[in-house]
This record gives C-alpha cells, sequence and structure tokens, in this order.
C-alpha cells in the first residue's frame, strides 16, 4: 500500500465512523438480513416479504421511523403473526436497541416460543447472533427469559403472572395470541392493560398485540380492532380486476349425486368466485392477485392500526389449500364446537356463541321418548364420569356415536360414605354391568374418569387409591382445570398417595388434569346447535324423558360470564354436568379417542356391535325386536318405538339408590 491508498482508506473509516446508521424501514431489514431457519417454516432461507405482501404493510408500521404507536393483528392461525413479531424484535435489536418485552399466554409458550422460533432465528442470522451471544457461553447474557444485547434488553414473559408483568419499563411491547391470557388476574386486572402500563414512561413506544380470536363478545382482540383503523387486505381479480377481500361464503366446489341419493363433495376443485364479474378464480392466481393487493382501512383517522386477514389468503405452498380448507369445513359437520375451530383457525374471525347459557324448558323440551338404560342405534361406545360428594357418588353414564353425538344412557346418585376404601366398590359394581344394546350385542364401559375432588373434602386420597388399584382397568383419576382454553384431557402427572400409616407411596398413580372449561363450552354449543335440526336423530346431544327434573336443572346449571371469563353456577346442584364434562374426558383418553377415530374405526365398531344378520353371538330374542323378520338391515327405529322395547323402571322414582336390582343381565367377560 503506498502513501495515497493509506490516506483513502484513513478517509473511508473516518467516513464510516461518522456516519449515521441505515434507518430501514421493518420490511426493508427483514428482505435485507432475516434469514428464516428451515426448522421452524417450510422455506427456510432468505426472507422475502413479497412472498407475503400482506405483512408489509403491519411490519412498516412498527418500524423506529413510524409515529405508530400501537399495532392490532385479528388473523387465522399461521398466516402473518409471528413472523411480523420476530422482524420487529430483530430489527428493534439492529437498530433501536431498547428495553423490550414479548408476552405470551403461558410459561410453556414461552418456553416453545424461544426453543422452536426465537433461539433458532438468532442463531440462522450471523448480524443478530454477534449481537446475542450463544446461551451456551458462560455470561453471555443469553437466557431463556432474558437476551441482553447492547443497548438494549428482551424479556420474555407469561400472560397469568403479574410479577412477569408489573415491573421494569419497556419502550416496546408485544403480546402474542391475547385471547388465551386470563381476562383478570386476581385484583390485579387485565394482563393486557397491565403490560401496556410499563410502556407510560416512553412516548415513543410500540405495542404490538397479536391472536387468533375465540368468542365473539368475549375476546380481548376482538376489541382491540374494534378500536382500531380495521383494515382488510383488498385483491384484484384476474378476470376483471373488481377490489374484494377473500371469504369463505365465496368459495366454490364440486358437488354430485349417486343413484342412491348420496351427496358426494368434492373439495379438490376449489375454486373462488368473483363478486364483480361472478367468474371462477382459481387458486393459482392467488400469488398475483396477493402482490396486487392493498390494506383497506374502514377507520383511517384513527391512531391505532388494526389488520383482519383469512387463512384464504395464504401463500401457495405456506399452509392449507382452498381445498384442504373447505375439507375441515365439511368434517366440522354439524358440530357446533369444530364450526368454532373452523371460524376461529380459518375464517380469523370471533365464532358467536350462543351456547354461554342453557334453560332447563328447552332441555326437558328436547328430551325424548325412549327408556333409560337403553344404547339406541349408532352409538357404539360408552364412557363414566363419577363425581365424589360427601355421602354419595354421582354416576354419569354416556354413549358415543360418530361425529362425537352422544346420549345419556344412566344417571344416578348412590348413597356411600367415600371416606371408607370399602364403599367404592359399589362404583366397580356399577361400571362393570354390561349393557345390551338393540342388536343383542352386551357393551362394556370403555372409560371410567373419576374426579379426586379440591384435596379439602376428605376423599382425594381415596380417590387416589381406588383409581391406583384399577388402573389396568380402565379407570383414571381427574382434576378438573377451569383455566380457558386448554384441551379437555391433558397429560397425567404422577400424584403421590398416603397409605394406611400416613406414608407416602411415591409410585403414586397419573392423575390426569381436565379442561373444564373447554368442554362446557363444547357441549353447552352442541345443545344450541341442536335446536337448528327438526328430528331428535340429527342431534348431537339426547336425552331421556325418564330423567328427573333435578337432572335437567343440574345439567343447566352454569353460564360462562363474559364479564370475568369464568362459568358461574346458578344451581347449587350441578353434580349431572360435571360427570357429563367427566364422560366426555373419558371419550378423550387415547385408549378411546372418539375425536381421532376414522370412518374405518367407526365401521368396524358397527360391524362388530350392530351385526346386520343373526349369528350364534347374538341374542335373537333381543334382535328381533331390532330388524324386521327376513331382512338383512336394521330397521330405522323411531324414538316413540325404541320406548316401546323394554319396560323399565324411571331414573325418577328411584334416583338415589344403592341397589341396581340387576337390571343387565351378568355376561362372560370373553363377551366379544
Amino acid at each position: 500500500m503506498n502513501l495515497q491508498d493509506g490516506y483513502a482508506a484513513l478517509l473511508r473509516a473516518a467516513a464510516a465512523a461518522w456516519a449515521l446508521p441505515e434507518k430501514l424501514l421493518v420490511s426493508e431489514w427483514a428482505d435485507k438480513y432475516r434469514i428464516v431457519p428451515s426448522k421452524s417454516s417450510p422455506e427456510g432461507g432468505q426472507w422475502r416479504t413479497s412472498r407475503t405482501p400482506y405483512a408489509r404493510e403491519p411490519m412498516d408500521e412498527l418500524s423506529s421511523k413510524s409515529r405508530t404507536q400501537e399495532v392490532v393483528i385479528m388473523a387465522a392461525s399461521q398466516v402473518l403473526k409471528t413472523e411480523v413479531l420476530l422482524n420487529f424484535v430483530f430489527e428493534s435489536i439492529d437498530q433501536d436497541p431498547c428495553a423490550m418485552l414479548v408476552v405470551q399466554p403461558t410459561e410453556k409458550a414461552v418456553s416453545d416460543f424461544v426453543s422452536q422460533r426465537l433461539d433458532p432465528a438468532i442463531e440462522a442470522m450471523d448480524r443478530i447472533r454477534a449481537l446475542i451471544p450463544s446461551s451456551r457461553k458462560r455470561d453471555s447474557g443469553n437466557k431463556r427469559t432474558e437476551k441482553n444485547f447492547p443497548g438494549g434488553v428482551l424479556y420474555m414473559g407469561w400472560s397469568n403472572s403479574p410479577s412477569e408483568l408489573a415491573s421494569k419499563p419497556i419502550k416496546k411491547l408485544a403480546l402474542d395470541e391475547v385471547d388465551r391470557y386470563p381476562l383478570s388476574l386476581r385484583d390485579e386486572g387485565s394482563p393486557v392493560k397491565l403490560a401496556e402500563q410499563r410502556t407510560a414512561n416512553y412516548p415513543r413506544r410500540k405495542i404490538l398485540k397479536t391472536s387468533t380470536p375465540k368468542i365473539k363478545g368475549a375476546s380481548v382482540i376482538e376489541e382491540e380492532y374494534e378500536a382500531s383503523s380495521q383494515g382488510e387486505y383488498f385483491v384484484p381479480c384476474p378476470h376483471c380486476g373488481h377490489m374484494q377481500t377473500l371469504v369463505f361464503g365465496q368459495l366454490r366446489w364440486k358437488e354430485t349425486i349417486d343413484d342412491d341419493g348420496v351427496v358426494h363433495q368434492w373439495p379438490h376443485t376449489a375454486t373462488y368466485q368473483c363478486i364483480g364479474c361472478r367468474e371462477p378464480i382459481e387458486e393459482r392466481f392467488k400469488p398475483q392477485m396477493l402482490e396486487a393487493g392493498e390494506w383497506r382501512h374502514r377507520y383511517p383517522d384513527r391512531a391505532k392500526r388494526g389488520y383482519h386477514i383469512s387463512g384464504y389468503y395464504s401463500p401457495i405452498g405456506l399452509g392449507f389449500t382452498w381445498g384442504e380448507r373447505i375439507q375441515k369445513f365439511l368434517d366440522a359437520g354439524g358440530d357446533p364446537a369444530k364450526l368454532q375451530t373452523f371460524v376461529n383457525l380459518h375464517d380469523g374471525l370471533p365464532y358467536e356463541d350462543h351456547s354461554s347459557e342453557v334453560e332447563v324448558t328447552h332441555m326437558k323440551a328436547r328430551a325424548e321418548g325412549f327408556k333409560l338404560r337403553t344404547v339406541l342405534p349408532g352409538y357404539l361406545i360408552l364412557t363414566l364420569g363419577v363425581d365424589v360428594q360427601k355421602g354419595y357418588f354421582a354416576l354419569h353414564l354416556v354413549a358415543w356415536a360418530r361425529g362425537e353425538r352422544c346420549h345419556t344412557v344412566d344417571y344416578v346418585e348412590i348413597p356411600a360414605d367415600p371416606s371408607r376404601s370399602a364403599e367404592w366398590e359399589v362404583i366397580t359394581d356399577y361400571r362393570r354391568k354390561p349393557i345390551r344394546n338393540m342388536f343383542g350385542i352386551d357393551l362394556r364401559i370403555s372409560m371410567t374418569t373419576i374426579d379426586s375432588g379440591n384435596g379439602q373434602d376428605g376423599h382425594t386420597n381415596e380417590a387416589y387409591k381406588y383409581g391406583r388399584k384399577y388402573r389396568h382397568d380402565d379407570v383414571i383419576v381427574i382434576k378438573g382445570h377451569n383455566q380457558a382454553n386448554r384441551p379437555v384431557l391433558n397429560r397425567p402427572r404422577k400424584q403421590d398417595i398416603k397409605n394406611e400409616r400416613g406414608d407416602v407411596d411415591r409410585n403414586g398413580v397419573d392423575l390426569w388434569m381436565v379442561g373444564t372449561d373447554t368442554a362446557k363450552s363444547a357441549l353447552y354449543a352442541r345443545i344450541d346447535g341442536d335446536t337448528r335440526h327438526e328430528v331428535p336423530e340429527e342431534y348431537m346431544v339426547r336425552f331421556s324423558k325418564d330423567m328427573p327434573d333435578t337432572f335437567f336443572a343440574g345439567m343447566a346449571s352454569e353460564y360462562y360470564d363474559a364479564d370475568t371469563g369464568k362459568w358461574l353456577k346458578r344451581h347449587k346442584r350441578n353434580e349431572p354436568l360435571d360427570t357429563w364434562v367427566y364422560a366426555y374426558a373419558a371419550a378423550q383418553h387415547p385408549r378411546v379417542a372418539i375425536h381421532s377415530a376414522s370412518a374405518a374405526d367407526w365401521d368396524e365398531l358397527e360391524r362388530l356391535l350392530q351385526p346386520r344378520i343373526h349369528d350364534m353371538f347374538t341374542s335373537a330374542s333381543v334382535t328381533e325386536e331390532v330388524l324386521s323378520e327376513g331382512e338383512a338391515e336394521p330397521v330405522q327405529t323411531s324414538a316413540q318405538e325404541l320406548a316401546t322395547v323394554e319396560e323399565g323402571e324411571s331414573a325418577g322414582a328411584s334416583q338415589d339408590r344403592h341397589e341396581h336390582d340387576n337390571w343387565v343381565p351378568d355376561v362372560p367377560d370373553n363377551w366379544y
């Protein structure tokens, strides 16, 4: 290097040192520096905003250059939310380092987010990895819930921990999946408002709120979106250029009817009907439609920018196709609980639920004439839910059919002292009695769930001991959990048991957690949805008129209060509802799993349990009452006809009974 070259190098170095850092919009920064790890995306590599053009404006409103302080995204699942959040975080770390907080619904969600999305993304980008050293290095400042970098720190918190939300001032806040947050934290109030308060000291604050919505009227993200500019993404028709949003109602697909009158759906033929020229739009046009799209805001003057987008915008190869989404809709059938999932995850809209309250008179009016302890045709699986009360056991026996349809077979309350182990055997006697269906086949209970109580009612340890004793006899012990959005049946955890001497048996018993709020919402939604059906055979939930008034009052004993986000009692005796929930949880057990059973599984059960012809294993005396003479097909028996098949006692006459009068015959254990 000569003297002149050295002088030029010195000038360049000085210019670089004094040069202002580049200020890019979030979308520009992502296009230049963001690397998407293949671990978290089917399309790893360099980020391209052009692949999802609808992400550009929400990201740019979160840029340091933008005056917008708050952005709300109400979206379908796996469309927009998480990648926008990550680009917002990484652009801030690189261009505007400060104190930031990302809030997830639960502590586990934080762990999943860090391990599956955040850490892999940091490792994939040299530019960010240089600022946040590997967590494997000692004193790197890179921890699970805290990422330190020059000029700032990124905190991770979860919504149900007030201490995570109420300390340390922050400039930038990202609240992810806010509809899965509790509505209130004990005496602390809303977790969303609690986290927002941490940004109060920063006039140039940035707040991002994202979520797939849940229930209309109780949806946090819906409320936030309604208070925003309410943006929708409009795309042009490739035929006429008419600008429109993509909604499920404009999808079209082929339907055919065969010679037997059966309707067949062909969702793979899906096209989108333009609301302008009415011409069909094939999905292959979607890339050019997205690229030419634009956000249009209903209230453009509002400072809070809001964006709603459905799953029908998903780029080809980055989500479900239109045909696959139609199939999801068809799979939901007439089940309101499954329809809610479809509306939330695919439409990106809150579900309008009318089932928060079920009336006693409504339930009694829809009851049918079949006798108790009757298993109706098509119902092939039995589960039992048991609630333990001081002085008695409440047992609810439920039969299940395709599509999670159900009907109550029996409900009894058996006097007993739950503090005495020997008296628990009345449950064993009950659940081991098979019930003969209308085809002469004896059905046994596939799974029994027993509530362990709250630990203060004196029978919890006895429930554990009973569950341990019969753990290989299709019995599980459960505990209700009223946190919203939990699965109906969660994975079990080991629970210690005390023996007679008071010593702890650490082998214990598996304790299964039941999402009672989720189960009640689903079951009440089905009762409400049945009002749209004209014949009982189409009902999702069916009851016998032989049930006493106390049963119907118990089934309708609770309602959902949107203000508190909790199920509240309006009738003290709610055991019929609780045991129904427990029987539903039993049906979700992996060894039963009615929610994931295929059509072939149900076909095989029908072949075994509803034989089309007499055989040596079928009781002809019972079958002849269901099969007409000489026919190979079961007669479609009405509810009134079923009521005359078997004369039995009414449950109303002996609801609290200890003896069962041998109401079904004993059969050998090898009943198949």
